[in-house]
């Protein structure tokens, strides 16, 4: 094996003498000692890494739970959404949305008077399973979160529960949330570059605005006909094949989007 040594290094060193090399040598070993610190070797207890994988198993199922969740919200709001425009019709196409406030629903809208959003926010809060749907979401997102920060080994205080609870309510609008769902189902049938249509020959295209009456029932129509497989897809070329274009919009986790970063802080404050 060759030893490599640059030219400005080896005729410095062949000039040292015996006593000052072994100066110079103890300096370099005293320097070194000093600069590596020790290494402090501990094991995985096994059991435990089992356990917390097992921990974010059950955090990544209660995600997905809400989902379901989302779907369970959007069924129950068919009919109320359908009473809606057959009491109302002048309001049938107007945009309002809402959300989980404390175990009730609080309609908001920029258009809509106080008076029409009390009549629509009373409309959905006797809607028993609505509310119950609501809560439900509300519950496995907060969980969700719970679970999270248990298997990071970090549990939540109460302070940061009730904060991410209050979030939760704050960030989730379901209308806007089933109108994200819409334009997902809208580039997901544009990506064939054919057309999808329902069992009745009408156009597949989720184009509707579903933070409205009208355009929610559209897209909830929409969506159980992708789900069911009861449809036909047209190609571009004219080939037709049915029943072949299949799917599930609300088959996802749609948890509030504000995981922390890094995942070991839950990134909220506790607050008095």
């Amino acid at each position: 094996m060759s030893s490599i040594i640059s030219n400005t290094v080896s005729p410095t060193l062949q000039n040292i003498d015996l006593n000052q090399r072994s100066t110079a040598l103890n300096q370099v070993v005293s320097t070194t000692a000093a600069a590596v610190s020790p290494v402090t070797v501990t094991a995985i207890d096994p059991q435990m890494t089992s356990e917390r994988v097992t921990q974010y198993l059950s955090a990544m199922e209660t995600n997905f739970r809400t989902g379901q969740d989302a779907k369970d919200v959007a069924n129950a709001l068919v009919s109320t959404m359908q009473t809606l425009i057959e009491q109302r019709p002048d309001l049938a196409n107007a945009q309002f949305d809402f959300r989980s406030d404390n175990g009730s629903i609080m309609v908001t809208s920029n258009t809509l008077d106080d008076s029409d959003k009390i009549w629509l926010q009373d409309q959905l809060n006797s809607n028993g399973s609505l509310v119950q749907a609501v809560n439900a979401f509300h519950s496995d997102a907060l969980s969700g979160y719970s679970d999270w920060a248990k298997a990071d080994g970090t549990p939540l205080t109460d302070a940061q529960t009730q904060a991410i609870s209050r979030q939760i309510d704050a960030r989730t609008s379901f209308m806007q949330l089933f109108q994200q769902l819409n334009t997902q189902g809208a580039q997901w049938v544009s990506e064939g570059g054919g057309t999808l249509e329902g069992s009745n020959g009408s156009t597949i295209d989720f184009s509707q605005n579903a933070k409205t009456a009208a355009g929610f029932l559209s897209f909830m129509q929409s969506a159980k006909t992708v789900e069911s497989g009861a449809d036909s897809y047209v190609e571009s070329n004219g080939d037709v094949s049915y029943g072949g274009v299949k799917g599930d919009l609300f088959g996802q986790s749609l948890m509030p989007d504000f995981f922390p970063t890094p995942s070991t802080s839950i990134g909220v404050h506790e607050t008095a």
